[in-house]
């Protein structure tokens, strides 16, 4: 019985926790998507996206080259498509899980000097039913809603 309390306990005091960490502002989570489907150069992969209105993380899990990037949405799109820009994740891989916190230092996806000059960004592109971006290697991934 005191373990059952315990865990209770417990289980009360994170919830609580996550509760004030994204009210504060400290906080979002990103929740999959299951409707969309992950293509590199065309071909699908399997991948997931995982989302919320400002953010997202790519995670293409073919063999040999599981990678993930970090997407921003801007909140608009200008007349080329373009609607934001994507960060590499380089070496950090976003779990397999049906959410993630995503925290100032959490997931590390960080611009690197070798991705190129300060000033150059990747752009996030909307294209119909999907939007895309294209690599450091010229890959170009897309990311396929069917609703």
């Amino acid at each position: 019985m005191m373990r059952r309390c315990l865990l209770l306990v417990a289980l009360t005091a994170i919830a609580f926790g996550l509760v004030w960490f994204r009210i504060s502002g400290k906080a979002a989570f990103l929740t999959s998507r299951r409707q969309s489907i992950i293509e590199v150069n065309g071909t699908p992969v399997p991948g997931e996206i995982l989302l919320n209105k400002f953010s997202a993380i790519v995670t293409r899990r073919d063999a040999g080259k599981s990678h993930s990037y970090q997407l921003f949405f801007e909140g608009d799109v200008d007349f080329t498509g373009d609607m934001g820009s994507v960060v590499d994740c380089h070496e950090w891989v976003a779990p397999h899980l049906p959410f993630l916190l995503v925290t100032q230092s959490y997931p590390p996806c960080r611009r690197l000097p070798e991705d190129g000059p300060a000033g150059q960004r990747w752009p996030l592109i909307a294209r119909g039913r999907s939007i895309q971006f294209v690599t450091k290697d010229h890959t170009t991934i897309s990311v396929v809603t069917h609703e």
